[in-house]
């Protein structure tokens, strides 16, 4: 290889570690998304009431909007989270559960991938599932990160993912979406069939969540 043809991959490369840069550096908010108050309050069988958070929680999670809701149905009680994010910067980070519950006194006791499928479509999304404890009290949570063109469990991924979608649609907009149920440990069958529920639940939410946030 020539000392030119160097040079000119090198500037070729340098060139597009500057512009990526520049479109993190800078993101422009999306426009498009919905405010999440008018997010449905029935979701199946599941009905919803709002448990707004604290000033200070907002502040530590700045978030350009949220939702906070306890859903009830005669499967039982569970709550679901959603964190919007208009647009993400470089060196910025999402406050992951993985962190955000422990400093709440939640420990993770065991983690894991599944899978889930959206009510509206048969594709299958890999999203985040967790047990954690705080001393007798037990609770089994599930998380994803949703964008225009994706759902990722993984925090690594979604990183990259921003890159590419930075130049691919100029949108870094991306929600965090958390359901959390409690698990009776007098109950054996307690954590089954709270992951039934809350799995069920989740494939209901994924589309709402893109039809809110994501046209």
């Amino acid at each position: 290889m020539t000392f030119t043809r160097r040079c000119a991959i090198l500037s070729t490369l340098l060139l597009a570690a500057w512009s990526a840069r520049v479109h993190l550096g800078a993101p422009q908010p999306a426009a498009d998304a919905e405010s999440l108050s008018a997010f449905p309050a029935v979701v199946g069988t599941w009905r919803g009431q709002d448990s707004p958070l604290a000033p200070d929680v907002i502040k530590t999670a700045a978030v350009d909007d949220y939702m906070n809701r306890s859903y009830l149905s005669s499967d039982g009680v569970l709550g679901l989270y959603v964190g919007y994010y208009k647009s993400q910067r470089e060196g910025e980070a999402l406050h992951s559960p993985m962190q955000c519950l422990p400093g709440a006194g939640w420990e993770p006791t065991k983690t894991e991938s599944i899978q889930v499928t959206s009510s509206t479509d048969n594709r299958p999304r890999t999203i985040n599932k967790l047990l954690v404890e705080k001393g007798i009290d037990r609770m089994l949570v599930l998380y994803w990160y949703q964008t225009v063109n994706r759902v990722t469990a993984s925090e690594y991924w979604r990183k990259i993912f921003l890159v590419k979608d930075a130049f691919g649609s100029g949108r870094t907009d991306v929600a965090l979406v958390r359901i959390i149920a409690p698990i009776d440990p007098r109950d054996l069958d307690a954590e089954a069939r709270a992951l039934s529920f809350t799995r069920a639940f989740a494939e209901r939410v994924l589309p709402e969540v893109q039809k809110q946030l994501f046209q």
